[in-house]
């Protein structure tokens, strides 16, 4: 049996992409973004931008921190988590309109420094060196970057030397600024940070960790939204995937 409700939906969120991009129309979507995606979404907001009469407000954050807000009625319309399971939470709680929900991203870890010379030959063995007094993590209650990085210490039996030296960000964002600024003289960073900032890093095997499949949410309020609802109908689009691409991310099929 067809779902009218599921084809209403989907009805409603191509017509609104579709045509209601005129001036007439122009309106603003607020976008809550994890703070690994922070240069790739503002990308995707300018050609977003470019193409419609509508305004994206960014707010970025941790994931934990930006789902709290949101269970607590923060104004957000779009939720670009960096991981699934809170946006999972958020449908199964009723904050989604109509349960809107799918993978933008996939996310890639790496351990980076700024300066050739300081890395090992592989992650255990720079880890372990006697001159590295600090590395910086994201905070794996927080983060889903964190929990990653803690899978990887404990696949490779590291979890002591984690509880020594490990500094921990209360996003990925904090985490890559801690070895940007030498407070720690590497760290454990999405791909997408090394690639635009540049230095050195070791490729961590996709095998050490859960993969990291960042989901986006469509918020209920933004129900009336027609910017909102284009927006995440352009997060599927040819242009959001060559961003993607080339901002150190995989595209979801």
């Amino acid at each position: 049996m067809v779902n009218s409700a599921h084809i209403l939906k989907a009805m409603r969120i191509a017509l609104l992409w579709l045509g209601l991009t005129g001036a007439g129309f122009a309106g603003e979507v607020t976008v809550a973004v994890a703070s690994n995606f922070l240069t790739a979404v503002q990308k995707i907001a300018d050609g977003f931008e470019a193409q419609t009469d509508h305004t994206v407000r960014i707010v970025n954050g941790s994931t934990g921190t930006l789902y709290a807000q949101i269970t607590k009625g923060a104004p957000y319309d779009v939720f670009l988590s960096a991981d699934q399971e809170r946006v999972l939470l958020l449908a199964q709680a009723g904050k989604l309109l109509d349960g809107a929900h799918k993978p933008y991203a996939l996310g890639a870890l790496v351990l980076y420094a700024r300066n050739a010379g300081i890395l090992g030959t592989d992650i255990k063995s720079s880890l372990a060196r006697a001159d590295i007094r600090h590395f910086a993590m994201a905070d794996p209650a927080l983060a889903p970057y964190g929990r990653a990085t803690a899978e990887v210490l404990a696949r490779l039996e590291l979890v002591e030397v984690g509880d020594e030296k490990a500094v921990l960000g209360a996003n990925i964002g904090q985490t890559f600024g801690f070895v940007k600024t030498g407070n720690a003289q590497i760290g454990f960073v999405a791909l997408s940070q090394a690639m635009e900032v540049g230095g050195v890093w070791l490729d961590i095997p996709a095998s050490y960790y859960a993969p990291i499949v960042q989901e986006a949410g469509l918020l209920a309020r933004a129900h009336d939204n027609a910017a909102a609802l284009a927006f995440y109908g352009h997060l599927s689009s040819d242009a959001v995937r060559e961003i993607l691409l080339m901002s150190g991310y995989g595209a979801p099929q």
